[in-house]
């Protein structure tokens, strides 16, 4: 099972949208457990070793440490299900059982010391766990997929912004609002973030002044300079009012 997780710019990596706010427990609560695991390591020795290696630091060492961690923090456990499940293995994706690959998610839960509990991880559970440090949450990092919401505004002749954004929040689908995502965009409220548009000459006709807007992109931070580099931009409201 090859994961090739690269940013964004070289591969998009296109997964079924999980919200990655549902409240819930986090990757430190014991979500796992010890056989599940267990099952989880035979299953990756199957389908997996031969690509990442015996101790998962092959093919860019992505499964384990800090590239994992940069990764998939501030996301959660679909997410990190859904990629293998719809990508791995490479010459034959979907063709293991749900339950396999969830104990392929408990095994590197397990990998990347994240203590076992006493009940199993479920697909029903999966979305209710989120991925963070042991520090606990952080904002998303630079250059990560991010879906915002504000109020669209022309800041000179070419340069749009949104203004009173939301705070960024992981995404793994750079396109269209799906009917979950849409509801969540409409639920999100105003937050106190500026983020400068690039590449907004893509979305001409999406463009309005004064319309609340939902914005996917590459999350690049400055100093008094944040920008999103846009793959998605949809109005979701005829006013800078935040739909209710």
């Amino acid at each position: 099972m090859c994961v090739m997780l690269r940013w964004l710019p070289v591969a998009l990596i296109l997964v079924p949208f999980a919200p990655a706010r549902a409240a819930g427990k986090t990757v430190w609560d014991g979500v796992y457990a010890a056989a599940q695991a267990e099952r989880g390591q035979t299953a990756y020795a199957f389908s997996c070793r031969r690509c990442h290696g015996e101790d998962l630091t092959g093919s860019g060492n992505v499964l384990r440490g800090a590239k994992f961690m940069d990764h998939w923090r501030e996301d959660n456990l679909k997410s990190l299900f859904s990629t293998l499940k719809t990508t791995m293995p490479r010459d034959a994706p979907k063709s293991l059982p749900d339950g396999e690959y969830i104990d392929i998610v408990a095994y590197l839960l397990e990998a990347n010391a994240f203590p076992a509990g006493s009940e199993e991880l479920t697909a029903d559970t999966l979305e209710r766990v989120q991925i963070v440090g042991k520090e606990g949450a952080k904002p998303v990092p630079d250059f990560a997929l991010v879906s915002i919401v504000g109020c669209m505004t022309q800041a000179s002749a070419d340069t749009w912004i949104l203004k009173n954004a939301s705070e960024p929040a992981r995404n793994r689908n750079p396109w269209d609002l799906g009917e979950a995502e849409l509801a969540e965009a409409r639920a999100k409220s105003p937050g106190q973030h500026t983020f400068r548009l690039l590449d907004v000459r893509n979305f001409s006709k999406q463009v309005q002044a004064g319309r609340w807007m939902a914005a996917k992109g590459l999350l690049i931070r400055a100093p008094g300079d944040d920008r999103i580099n846009l793959t998605w931009l949809q109005s979701i409201g005829d006013t800078c009012k935040p739909p209710q």
